[in-house]
C-alpha cells in the first residue's frame, strides 16, 4: 500500500513538472511575440537577444539532477523553435541532406531550422555572403585527417566569420525495415559511407549488393520501400527513425571518428567569459619573426591552445598562421593584445570570437 501512494506522488510530481513545463515554453512564445510586434513597430530598435549560448549556460548552472548533455539539446531545440517565430532561420550545410554537416545542423539549430545542402564549402560560403542563408555549417577539422585546408581558406579570404562550433562522433549506423540483418540483400549508401564501411560490409554482409546513392536521406527513402533493403545513414544514437529499425550501429572500419563543425555567419556573439578567438596571421620573414608577433599573448598571459600553418593562397606572403586562444576580442587583454600583434605582422585577421563548448 505504502508503495502505491508513493508511485501515485510520484505521479503527480510529473505531472505537475509537465504543466509547468508547459507554461514556461508558452510564455517564451509570448515573449518573442511581443519583441517581433516591438521590432516592427521600431524597425530601428536594437534589442540584443540573449544568444543559444548564454541560455544553454545560464540553465545548466541551475540544473542539478537533469543530463546537461541532453538539457542542451532540449534548449536548442525550443530557441530553434523561437528563432522560426522570428524569422525562419536558414542554414547552408556541407553535402547531402542525411549527412554529418546535416546533423550538426540539427543539434546546433533544432529540427525547426531550414537546412540547405550544398555541394561544396565555397558555396557554403557565398550562401551566407550573398544572405540566402542566416548561417552556414562547415567541417572545420577531422580527427583522421586534421585542419581542412578549404575551409581555412575560405575563413581568410571571405566576410562571414566564425560563431559557433560543435564536434560530433562520425559514426554510420545500418537501417532497415525489420532491423533484421538476415533480411539484408541490398545496402544503400552515399560514395563516403560505403567507403567508411567497406571492411565492415564485406565482413557481416557478404552476399548483400552494395548500391550508391546522392543522399543518406535517399538511402533511407530507398530502404522503407524494400522489405531487403538497408540503409547507411548518420548515426545519432536513435534506435529508430522515420519507420525503419537499426541493424547495426558503429558500422565504420575506424571507430571513434570526430568532426570538428564550425558555424558561419554574420552573427558576432557576446563574450560569455568562457569563449574562444580564431585568427588568421602572416609574419615576415625575418629570423624570430613568429616569436616577436605572438609574445604579446604571452606578455598578457594568454593562453594559445593551438597555432599551424598554411601556404597562403593569392598573397604576397607565403604562409598564414592560424592562431587559437582562450578569450573574446571584446576581453581588453585580447583587443590590446590584438592590436598589438596587428602592428607587428604583415597581415591578421580575426575568424572570430565565439563560446567554447561545454565539455572543454
Amino acid at each position: 500500500m505504502a508503495d502505491r501512494d508513493e508511485l501515485a506522488k510520484i505521479r503527480e510530481a510529473l505531472e505537475a513538472a509537465d504543466a509547468k513545463l508547459v507554461e514556461a515554453l508558452d510564455a517564451r512564445a509570448r515573449a518573442v511575440k511581443k519583441y517581433v510586434a516591438l521590432r516592427e513597430d521600431n524597425p530601428e530598435l536594437y534589442f540584443a537577444m540573449p544568444s543559444a549560448a548564454e541560455v544553454v549556460r545560464r540553465a545548466q548552472e541551475h540544473a542539478t539532477d537533469f543530463p546537461h548533455a541532453a538539457l542542451e539539446h532540449a534548449l536548442r531545440e525550443v530557441i530553434g523553435a523561437c528563432a522560426a517565430m522570428i524569422a525562419p532561420v536558414r542554414v547552408a550545410v556541407l553535402g547531402a541532406e542525411g549527412g554529418f554537416a546535416h546533423l550538426a545542423a540539427g543539434l546546433h539549430f533544432g529540427t525547426s531550422a531550414e537546412v540547405a545542402p550544398v555541394d561544396t564549402i565555397a558555396g557554403v560560403f557565398e550562401e551566407v555572403e550573398r544572405r540566402r542563408a542566416s548561417y552556414g555549417v562547415v567541417p572545420f577539422e577531422s580527427s583522421s585527417e586534421g585542419a581542412l585546408t578549404e575551409t581555412i581558406d575560405q575563413l581568410a579570404q571571405r566576410e562571414p566569420r566564425i560563431c559557433g562550433e560543435i564536434t560530433i562522433g562520425c559514426s554510420y549506423d545500418l537501417f532497415s525495415k525489420t532491423g533484421n540483418a538476415n533480411d539484408v540483400d541490398n545496402v544503400y549508401g552515399t560514395t563516403a559511407a560505403l567507403a567508411a564501411c567497406e571492411l565492415t560490409l564485406k565482413r557481416d554482409f557478404p552476399r548483400a549488393t552494395i548500391l550508391d546513392v546522392k543522399s543518406g536521406f535517399v538511402a533511407a527513402q530507398l530502404a522503407s520501400e524494400d522489405h531487403g533493403a538497408a540503409a547507411i545513414v548518420a548515426g545519432d544514437g536513435e534506435s529508430e527513425r522515420d519507420g525503419l529499425r537499426r541493424v547495426r550501429e558503429n558500422l565504420e572500419d575506424r571507430p571513434g571518428l570526430q568532426t570538428r563543425f564550425v558555424i558561419i555567419g554574420e552573427e558576432r556573439p557576446r563574450k560569455t567569459g568562457h569563449d574562444r578567438t580564431l585568427l588568421a596571421l602572416a609574419v615576415g620573414d625575418g629570423p624570430g619573426s613568429l616569436y616577436t608577433a605572438l609574445q604579446p599573448f604571452a606578455d598578457r598571459g594568454i593562453n594559445l591552445t593551438r597555432i599551424e600553418s598554411r601556404p597562403a593562397r593569392g598573397a604576397s606572403w607565403r604562409y598564414l598562421f592560424i592562431l587559437e586562444l582562450d578569450g573574446h576580442m571584446t576581453d581588453r587583454g585580447v583587443l590590446t593584445a590584438v592590436d598589438e600583434v596587428r602592428d607587428a605582422s604583415r597581415h591578421l585577421k580575426v575568424l572570430g570570437s565565439f563560446p567554447r563548448p561545454d565539455d572543454e
